[in-house]
């Protein structure tokens, strides 16, 4: 066989290939309504607001943040992979996604790769991940050491413009793609993990009525609930003087903290999302807007703080 042939095949497999695939569309910090979708779509993690089907046009919403229960609520990339186990074919679909996070990241390239749904490796790393990326920090992994490697490996470049505060300008695209390769090569035994100390740490920035608001360039939940606050907010000034926050309570069975959804009236979200339009989130964790331009909140933390204590005292 000729190298010019040769060529030729591989462009056509590659052409093939992309077909199957459909297009990936990367819309920083979007929602848009389950009806307004085109036909053939997978809208993922919170794209459009709840999960939704319509078998009629091909449009599909795998999202696990609003008009659920978290409690009972698989991961967007859990129900991703039953979806595959159970027949669905994403071939030829464009997969819609505002935000990237290990969710996200899994659940696409479990739809680049349905072939791989019932492979023993494939499905404990979507359960160890998908229960953290559920019910948060609190809850123990199916198995911790691979959700460590995925969380902070993997997903390394994610964690590593979120903390530098590179991720409200940096390419999404890009960014999901070098996660998607380290997945690769973590799927084909190439990936190296070493460990590092933890050395994350928050400042409480006030307290409110049986709940706190603590500042840290991290992800710091876990530690917060180390120390026995299991209602609370954390939040980071961005470089462009904006506001990452999130609010979250340690699970659904946590009373007198209603944080979410945004379409629920009472919550925390409904009312922040009343004066500031794009909170977002579920039950148990929620937060600032993503906008288009990179930017978050433009509440101050003394505002946030008295909405939600006004909520939470009414």
């Amino acid at each position: 066989m000729s190298e010019k042939t040769l060529q030729n095949q591989n462009i056509q497999a590659a052409e093939v290939k992309q077909k199957l695939q459909g297009s990936l569309i990367i819309e920083r910090g979007k929602t848009e309504k389950f009806d307004d979708l085109p036909e053939k779509s997978i809208a993922l993690d919170g794209y459009v607001q709840g999960p939704g089907f319509d078998l009629e046009k091909s449009r599909f919403s795998f999202d696990h943040h609003d008009r659920v229960n978290r409690m009972i609520t698989r991961a967007t990339c859990q129900q991703i992979l039953d979806a595959l186990l159970l027949g669905f074919d994403p071939a030829e679909h464009n997969v819609y996604v505002n935000d990237i996070d290990g969710d996200t990241v899994l659940s696409v390239w479990l739809l680049r790769h349905p072939e791989k749904a019932t492979d023993p490796k494939v499905r404990m790393l979507v359960e160890s991940v998908g229960g953290v990326d559920s019910h948060g920090p609190a809850y123990t992994s199916l198995d911790p050491k691979l959700a460590e490697t995925f969380f902070k490996g993997v997903m390394q470049p994610e964690g590593f413009s979120r903390k530098n505060k590179q991720y409200a300008q940096i390419d999404l695209n890009e960014l999901l793609e070098k996660c998607i390769k380290n997945l690769d090569d973590f799927m084909e035994g190439k990936f190296e993990y070493k460990p590092e100390e933890d050395k994350r740490s928050f400042e409480l920035y006030k307290e409110g009525s049986g709940w706190v608001m603590a500042q840290s360039n991290d992800f710091v939940f876990d530690l917060l609930y180390k120390v026995g606050h299991t209602k609370a907010v954390a939040f980071q000034q961005q470089s462009d003087g904006s506001y990452a926050y999130t609010i979250a309570k340690k699970s659904e069975l946590v009373n007198n903290f209603s944080v979410g959804p945004a379409s629920k009236e009472g919550t925390i979200l409904y009312e922040l999302n009343k004066i500031e339009p794009g909170w977002g989130g579920g039950s148990t964790i929620g937060g600032a807007p993503r906008n288009p331009d990179g930017s978050r909140s433009r509440l101050a933390p003394e505002e946030v703080f008295g909405i939600i204590e006004e909520v939470i005292t009414r």
